[in-house]
């Protein structure tokens, strides 16, 4: 059933009345609360400015003496240390605005801690020391909005660095304006853990480590975070995506700025490889998009990206309306996945997409509806969809019918020595090709198999091996391997995912996985190198004629700067292969 005209005003009118009852963010210019009386200082207890000596004892007790006297606490101008959490719990904290420091020494725990009823944080600035490792908990963020805490204000406040995100939250009733939040190792605003009733506007962010402003609604936390408003925020150079809603119900994301993102400009998505819930109610209208998935390296690209790879359904009732899209260096609107969706655009702009205007992957399933949509200066063409859904457009579709049959791919039997060298063997297997990246890498992947284990054999041409960092930053191939061909999505018994590095390093994404028994061999040749490697069955009792679930992938770090520059993909690298097994090609198991 397509999203009628009736039902999108209903929604729309349901949005707007349930975010008009959020609180608003008021704050008076922090020399009149001094002046008025309604503050007490940190100075009052001991803090000395641009000392360089930690005052987080000063700054605890006038928390706790304004606490008592239902005053806020006030940070003068001038830069002040603290090496652990500050906690406000139904305290504002206020300065000066930039020039009113609190500068953490702690990395591991720098959080100002919002808890209790009615906590507010504005017109400081939050510093710290340089920081190079990313860390993923709440304390260690700029700010922390704690479980329970309600009608909370964080306004007018400049974040700079941080190892976490800059704005975690987990708070109902809250309002996050006007704040400047640059630099941070993780997401510059992130929403979770069932916060509701939430605004989040005219926020700037900038170049952060991964998103700059998340919604994420996590299975592990029991529900969705709803009713949140992401509304005239400007957000450039972040690492990944602009905007991302992963989970979350009653959802606006209207009227902002977003720009030079790494990966999408927003992000809608339900994904089984973070587990979330899926996307309710969503409306994203009259947003700017410009310059979109510019970091090669990053895998959810386009301008607006619908990735379906968890629940079913994954994304239910959701509008795009006025969008502008220019630029993009990948499609203007992706959609993707195998869980089903029920989405509808309308009168949206793509201009200059590297490839399609509109691209909708093979997989995808669901009810899709596009209306007076334009698209021009394409690299690909206007409207591209391989789906299986049932999909209306007034834009023709230049895919061709049907698709064909899937070519057959065979791993050979026997059993090869692990030595980096090609045995005749491997003739019997089907080269599965890698896509060829800007620098010219690219590679071949073949299959054998046994009563005992799976063979591959990686031959990769790549002008520039380097094995200077861990894991997916160096050069390395992996496999993503569901051996009973279950297509359950999410892994589950028999799949795994491997990486083989060029260094000879195994890792894996999988927590516990053995590597143990993983025999392997890793040669450099001339023009590149070959990787060889033996994966002992996790469940499966093979027979000839068995279908296997696979992809093969590879990193390049081109530049050795000891980060990733791009990856190679068997199957489509639009495909979300790392969160759905649902997207691997087949292999047969060839006598």
């Amino acid at each position: 059933m397509f999203i009628t005209k009736k039902r999108r005003h209903v929604l729309s009118c349901l949005l707007v009345s349930s975010i008009l009852a959020l609180p608003a963010a008021v704050s008076l210019p922090s020399s009149v609360v001094q002046a008025s009386g309604q503050v007490v200082s940190i100075a009052d207890y001991g803090a000395v400015p641009d000392d360089g000596i930690d005052d987080l004892n000063a700054i605890r007790q006038a928390v706790t003496a304004a606490k008592a006297s239902n005053k806020n606490v006030y940070v003068p101008p001038g830069t002040f240390f603290y090496d652990d959490v500050i906690v406000l719990d139904g305290v504002d904290l206020v300065g000066e605005g930039e020039i009113s420091v609190l500068h953490s020494t702690n990395p591991q725990r720098q959080a100002v801690q919002l808890a209790g009823n009615g906590s507010g944080l504005s017109q400081v600035k939050l510093t710290t020391v340089p920081v190079t490792t990313r860390l993923s908990t709440s304390v260690s963020a700029r700010v922390h909005i704690m479980p329970g805490a309600a009608d909370f204000t964080v306004s007018n406040t400049f974040i700079v660095g941080g190892s976490s995100a800059g704005i975690i939250g987990y708070g109902i009733n809250g309002a996050i304006v006007r704040n400047d939040v640059r630099d941070t190792l993780a997401d510059g605003i992130h929403i979770t853990g069932g916060s509701a009733n939430i605004r989040i506007e005219e926020n700037t962010v900038r170049d952060t480590g991964d998103d700059m402003i998340a919604v994420v609604s996590y299975e592990k936390n029991g529900t969705w975070v709803n009713n949140v408003k992401i509304a005239n925020n400007d957000v450039a150079g972040g690492h990944a995506r602009g905007i991302t809603v992963s989970g979350g119900t009653n959802i606006s994301i209207e009227r902002n700025a977003i720009a030079d993102t790494g990966g999408a400009g927003i992000f809608i998505a339900s994904e089984g490889s973070y587990q979330t819930y899926e996307v309710r109610n969503l409306q994203v209208v009259r947003n700017t998009i410009l310059r979109d998935s510019r970091n090669p390296a990053i895998p959810e690209k386009g301008g607006i990206r619908l990735q379906a790879t968890y629940k079913e359904p994954s994304i239910v009732n959701a509008t795009f309306e006025q969008n502008t899209i220019t630029d993009s260096a990948d499609n203007g609107i992706l959609i993707l996945g195998s869980a089903s969706i029920q989405a509808f655009f309308a009168r949206n702009e793509i201009v200059n997409p590297n490839n399609h205007g509109v691209y909708m992957l093979k997989t995808v399933i669901g009810q899709l509806n596009f209306s007076g949509n334009t698209v021009q200066g394409e690299g690909g063409f206007p409207f591209y969809n391989q789906s299986q859904a049932q999909v209306f457009s007034d834009v023709p579709n230049s895919a061709p019918p049907g698709g064909g049959e899937e070519d057959d791919y065979a791993a050979a039997r026997g059993t090869p020595r692990i030595d980096g060298l090609v045995d005749d063997l491997w003739s019997n297997a089907t080269p599965l090709a890698l896509n060829t990246d800007a620098n010219g890498t690219t590679g071949t992947v073949r299959i054998a198999w046994d009563d005992n284990a799976l063979y591959y054999l990686f031959e990769m041409t790549d002008a520039t091996p380097n094995a200077l960092a861990a894991d997916e930053h160096n050069d390395s191939v992996e496999v993503w391997v569901d051996e009973l061909n279950a297509k359950n999505g999410t892994r589950t018994v028999g799949d795994y995912q491997l990486r083989v590095g060029y260094d000879g390093a195994l890792s894996s994404a999988i927590r516990g996985f053995d590597l143990s028994d993983v025999t392997k061999a890793v040669i450099q040749r001339e023009g590149g190198y070959t990787a060889e490697f033996a994966v002992p069955y996790t469940a499966l009792t093979p027979q000839a004629g068995d279908v296997i679930g696979f992809n093969a992938s590879a990193n390049d770090d081109s530049d050795g700067d000891g980060r990733r520059d791009t990856y190679l993909s068997w199957v489509d690298k639009n495909l979300p292969y790392w969160a759905d097994t649902r997207v691997y090609g087949e292999v047969t198991l060839e006598n």
